[in-house]
């Protein structure tokens, strides 16, 4: 039986470390009114902070599908 572990990006482990480590980081969803993203994929942090303190829209966040 092959064992993986996986955490959401919420953990903010730097690539190298999860890579090295084998460990599989699922992003979480972040929603700015209509607008969605997937942390570090599809938004980075400085842009989530940018977002977050230009906008007058807070953010909502989902948790990753585990299917």
């Amino acid at each position: 039986m092959t064992v993986r572990v996986v955490t959401d990006s919420t953990a903010d482990l730097p690539k190298q470390v999860a890579d090295d480590l084998g460990i599989v980081v699922v992003p979480l969803h972040i929603h700015f009114g209509e607008e969605s993203f997937q942390d570090g994929v599809s938004i980075s942090t400085e842009g989530f902070y940018n977002l977050l303190t230009t906008g007058d829209i807070l953010p909502k966040t989902s948790a990753p599908s585990s299917g």
